[in-house]
């Protein structure tokens, strides 16, 4: 089964990234893959307030991926941010396509260094596997969230709950040091449980890898 990642820069302004999914995802129909992987935050970056870009699963943003991955005919997953119940947002996966039509709510907020993210996003509580076609039969996805990688027990749960690949999709952090933390977690994700695919939208690091702006492609041996 053959895997697309969109390594896209998303902008402050969804209907602007919605043409970024629809650009990307036909690109990646066009050269034969079953599923496309967006970065976290696809929706709308990062670094502004969240809770007035948040729609509900069903509003006008998720109902445009979901027309995009009908039209294309592959399954799309991509970042977005829903509203809680609470007054926050959940940092969300929209998963949507042939056979597909569900969402995961990262679980693993990100605490740390100074960084709050719990003052403004809820966590979610459900791990989640979606079954895409492939080449020979359905391939059990595992889905998780730029934090979530640094969590083993996730990835241990959602091998459990069958899944053969699992994703990453990120909005990772520059700085020092970063790139490589990101490469190591990889590393250590792919402990045997499952085959792993990231994306994200950290520019220092899909320039350095040649995929900023680009799809890496993806193949899963099922």
């Amino acid at each position: 089964m053959r895997i697309a990642l969109a390594q896209i820069q998303s902008g402050a302004e969804p209907t602007a990234n919605l043409g970024l999914v629809e650009e990307y995802t036909r690109r990646a129909a066009d050269a034969g893959a079953r599923l496309v992987l967006f970065p976290e935050a696809t929706m709308c970056r990062f670094g502004v307030p969240l809770a007035p870009i948040a729609e509900p699963l069903d509003g006008s943003w998720a109902s445009a991926v979901r027309a995009i991955a009908e039209r294309a005919g592959i399954v799309v997953v991509a970042g977005m941010f829903a509203p809680a119940d609470d007054g926050r947002v959940t940092n969300t996966l929209i998963a949507t396509g042939p056979g597909v039509d569900t969402h995961y709510d990262k679980i693993h907020l990100y605490d740390a260094f100074g960084f709050t993210e719990s003052t403004t996003v809820a966590p979610g509580h459900e791990p989640v596997v979606i079954s895409v076609d492939g080449d020979s039969g359905p391939v059990n996805v595992g889905l998780t969230l730029c934090y979530d990688v640094r969590f083993p027990e996730l990835y241990v749960e959602l091998a459990q709950r069958g899944a053969q690949l699992i994703t990453v999709h990120a909005s990772w952090g520059t700085g020092p040091g970063k790139l490589e933390q990101w490469t190591l977690l990889a590393r250590a994700r792919g402990d045997g449980t499952a085959y792993r695919d990231l994306v994200s939208r950290y520019r220092e690091m899909a320039e350095s890898l040649g995929f900023e702006g680009h799809i890496a492609w993806a193949e899963a041996m099922t």
